[in-house]
């Protein structure tokens, strides 16, 4: 019997529209150094049918990103796995995007827009091309054990912006949805499945899915941050040709900004959306953070003229980590949910991190510094080793 979409397991079983044309490009892709997953493959059936596993313990039954125009595929020759987006030719978003991963821009370390890795044009269509990124996460997705890894995330994405908008480029959409993070390898030891992180697979032939990744944290496992999605984006050829733009865009529509429908200053739009960004990730998030409220509530400032700019923002959060303790930085800070990390994770990653003599944040910001660690003797190694392995199971 046909499966039909009534059924939630059946409808696993069939791809969907937008997985068809996937599906219809695997060969074209594979011939240019490019693999997509065992569910594009020619021929394709569940293997559910074979393994008895259920379909949701199955690889290939995880359908791709809702909106149909992002996939992850294997770039054969590093076994990178890497994520194509199709952008529309009709949209400035490619040509920004390639000015801004021009090599001599990729080479300076303030550049947080994700690298364009490579650009196909499709067999099929000239209405779009598809665009080559790594594969990021959100970068809120692992949630952060100490201040001092909040602090470090902000300034890098403090310095992306002032970077970006060096280049006269106004982002016009900066919301949690399009600021990445790219978690290497070791964030997440066994990996995670590029399109249902929340799960990883034990081997790159294993047929299931396995939850949740097993994961470590951001001081032991430094990240990179990236800025991702130009097509709201402008870009004017220097300062001195910059002008007023109208139409309300990006995810934060109430911008104070857009209220009148009179032309406004693009770069005071994205200090706006950046505060937005950090009320609702950060502060609204975790507790213990009232030194970043000020700052957020300028960035945040209705009247756009006495908003700092993105450099001025950048300085007042340098002076702000500066001010801060070693003990501050370090110390646990939790989220105002109820869902908070075991507390015997929190104490072995810090136990880990005082062996291996991390400072209070790190990678360490240029001009902000803080002693570092000394080493541990033999009685505070077996005490910390205690004291993770007694630690209570309760939640923090």
């Amino acid at each position: 019997m046909k499966p039909t979409t009534s059924d939630p397991q059946a409808s696993l079983e069939v791809l969907t529209p937008s997985e068809k044309r996937w599906a219809s490009y695997q060969p074209w892709l594979q011939s240019l150094g490019y693999d997509l997953r065992r569910r594009y493959q020619p021929g394709w059936k569940p293997s559910w049918h074979k393994t008895g596993l259920d379909p949701y313990d199955s690889e290939d039954s995880i359908l791709p990103h809702i909106r149909g125009s992002i996939l992850d595929a294997t770039r054969r020759k590093d076994k990178r796995i890497v994520v194509m987006k199709l952008v529309p030719t009709n949209k400035q978003e490619l040509a920004i995007w390639r000015c801004l991963s021009a090599p001599a821009l990729l080479s300076d370390p303030r550049n947080s827009c994700v690298p364009l890795l490579d650009v196909l044009v499709l067999p099929d269509t000239d209405e779009e091309l598809l665009a080559v990124m790594p594969l990021l996460l959100p970068f809120n997705r692992v949630r952060f054990e100490t201040p001092g890894e909040i602090m470090q995330c902000l300034y890098k994405l403090s310095e992306g912006l002032v970077f970006l908008h060096e280049q006269n480029v106004a982002h016009l959409d900066i919301c949690v949805q399009n600021t990445m993070m790219d978690p290497g390898d070791k964030l997440y030891p066994k990996g995670f499945h590029p399109a249902h992180p929340s799960g990883y697979t034990p081997s790159s032939k294993s047929p299931r899915i396995k939850s949740p990744p097993p994961r470590t944290c951001r001081t032991l496992a430094p990240v990179e941050y990236h800025y991702i999605d130009f097509g709201e984006s402008v870009r004017f050829n220097s300062f001195e040709e910059r002008e007023l733009i109208t139409g309300s865009v990006g995810h934060y529509l109430d911008i104070p900004d857009f209220a009148d429908g009179k032309p406004y200053d693009p770069f005071r739009v994205d200090i706006h959306a950046f505060g937005d960004m950090i009320k609702e990730t950060i502060l609204d998030a975790y507790s213990g953070l009232t030194s970043l409220e000020p700052l957020v509530n300028a960035l945040r400032e209705s009247d756009p003229e006495k908003r700092p700019t993105a450099a001025e923002a950048l300085q007042t959060l340098k002076s702000i980590i500066a001010s801060q303790s070693a003990e501050f930085l370090t110390s646990h800070v939790p989220l105002k949910s109820d869902f908070q990390i075991p507390r015997r994770d929190y104490l072995l990653h810090r136990y880990q991190a005082r062996v291996l003599r991390r400072p209070p944040i790190y990678p360490e910001i240029p001009g902000v510094d803080f002693e570092t660690p000394k080493p541990m003797n033999l009685f505070s190694r077996i005490w910390g080793r205690i004291s993770v392995f007694f630690a209570d199971e309760p939640e923090l």
